[in-house]
């Protein structure tokens, strides 16, 4: 399956491996900033009293 897609030649070219790490790198970030919002907002939540909680607003 993979030849299909990529060819029956495979052949390392330097932009594309380095574009590749710098995506790699990029979703690594994302993925730790999304960790630290999710922890934080976690954080707010059991710091707001019952009540707030219950009355959401919507997001627009």
């Amino acid at each position: 399956m993979a030849k299909a897609l990529l060819g029956q030649r495979v052949y390392m070219n330097d932009r594309l491996v380095l574009e590749s790490a710098r995506l790699r790198s990029r979703v690594h970030d994302l993925e730790c900033l999304i960790e630290d919002l999710q922890n934080d907002n976690d954080r707010l939540r059991a710091d707001l009293p019952e009540e707030a909680e219950a009355t959401r607003q919507p997001a627009f």
